[in-house]
């Protein structure tokens, strides 16, 4: 799910961020994410307030580093989801009812690997749910080529 694009360590983890999560995760100022990447070494981008994923009212969370920076950054930001439930859920553009947000994760991949995570006949993604008792849905590529990306919804404990 982390791309290596320079082959040096470092990926890049892009997911989706209920908008009330979001202040939480910046903080006051932006100090929060300031030492969320201080303390890691991540570098962590949000997108801007009103910048949504098309279909959600979610917003897009960049996290760039090393494996275990990215983990704790992600640890981090499920835990602020956990903390802040968003008042309007609603249903989302995977047709899944979002209160139980805090217990999802959506994770943004790029359309040319979206097969690689599915697998021949789907037996990787089956693979995945079966080791992991996780709920993993992958959306359907858009029909109008629009999105570059495919929204991984992970539902678990």
């Amino acid at each position: 799910m982390c791309l290596d694009v320079q082959g040096d360590g470092t990926y890049h983890l892009k997911i989706l961020v209920p908008s009330v999560a979001s202040g939480a995760i910046i903080g006051k100022g932006g100090e929060t994410i300031a030492q969320l990447q201080k303390e890691t070494g991540a570098r962590v981008k949000m997108s801007k307030a009103n910048d949504f994923y098309p279909g959600t009212s979610e917003r897009v969370c960049l996290i760039t580093g090393n494996v275990d920076a990215i983990l704790t950054v992600l640890t981090f930001v499920m835990e602020k989801i956990k903390e802040k439930p968003d008042p309007n859920a609603k249903v989302d553009f995977d047709g899944k009812n979002s209160a139980d947000r805090e217990k999802q994760l959506k994770i943004l991949v790029p359309n040319s690997t979206a097969g690689m995570i599915i697998g021949k006949a789907g037996a990787y993604i089956k693979q995945i749910k079966e080791e992991s008792g996780a709920y993993v849905q992958i959306s359907q590529k858009a029909k109008d080529q629009s999105l570059a990306e495919r929204c991984i919804t992970i539902i678990g404990e």
